[in-house]
């Protein structure tokens, strides 16, 4: 008995020992199931996209989400406009284009993204809207690529949209943009008379860039004082001039007759 116990015992040692054995040369042989590295991450794509719907919204919401872009020069968040796009819209446009909208270069440079979002009265976004600008792709139309998105990111249309093209035909010389001169357009001298103390005209419309010149012509001493913008005394025919640099709406008046003698200008992009 004890020696059919010995020989039991050792058997059942050798089967131990080859299950083990060959448990260590599975894993090491890689035949089973070897740890799964983590995979590797998704490359963040900073190359421009190619002029197609999906590709060019993936972009502009992706790691170079438009929101984080500068707002079109002299534009507020959000500014009026009677554009078919809705009452009131805010206008992004990519970093290599500023210079050439501020500069007043005529054309805006190749691969310059400009996104315009629409918003009904309420607040509520209503539409995206995307010009790309891309070499060779539409040269009869300053090889401009359009597309107008949902708040969703579906595309509505994309492409040499026609309807696109001819609404902005129109400002074809300005390189079929309507937000705001970019061309070369002389800047101009707006005369206005101080006479029976009273501005004349009392209100102005102008551009960024252009000039207001004030005229005395009242026998006595006036002023122009609008904060930012202030005159000497200024006697009979005498002027005083200032450029406006930034669009908003200036209020000013005569410090010698402040009650009577008020005016404003209201300064467009």
């Amino acid at each position: 008995m004890k020696i059919g116990t010995k020989v039991i015992l050792v058997i059942i040692s050798v089967f131990l020992a080859i299950g083990c054995t060959g448990t260590e040369d599975e894993n090491d042989s890689g035949t089973g199931s070897p740890e799964v590295p983590p995979a590797d991450p998704v490359p963040v794509r900073s190359e421009l996209p190619e002029p197609e719907g999906s590709e060019v919204y993936n972009y502009i919401t992706g790691d170079n989400y438009y929101r984080n872009w500068n707002l079109w020069p002299l534009k507020d968040e959000l500014y009026a406009s009677t554009s078919i796009h809705g009452p009131l819209l805010t206008t992004y446009v990519s970093d290599n284009a500023i210079s050439a909208i501020q500069d007043r270069e005529g054309a805006l440079p190749y691969n310059s993204i400009v996104v315009r979002e629409s918003y009904e009265p309420g607040g509520e976004l209503r539409e995206i809207g995307v010009r790309y600008k891309v070499n060779g792709y539409d040269p009869e139309h300053s090889d401009w690529y359009w597309a107008a998105y949902t708040p969703d990111g579906e595309v509505i249309v994309e492409g040499r949209v026609g309807s696109c093209q001819n609404c902005h035909s129109v400002e074809a010389d300005n390189d079929y943009v309507y937000t705001g001169y970019i061309t070369d357009t002389p800047f101009r001298v707006v005369d206005v008379e101080i006479r029976d103390f009273t501005f004349e005209p009392e209100s102005v419309t102008i551009a960024t860039g252009d000039t207001v010149r004030w005229t005395n012509t009242d026998p006595a001493v006036h002023t122009i004082d609008g904060g930012m913008f202030r005159s000497e005394a200024l006697s009979q025919e005498e002027s005083y001039s200032y450029t406006f640099t930034e669009a908003g709406t200036y209020y000013y008046m005569c410090t010698v007759h402040p009650y009577k003698t008020t005016g404003q200008i209201i300064v467009t992009g």
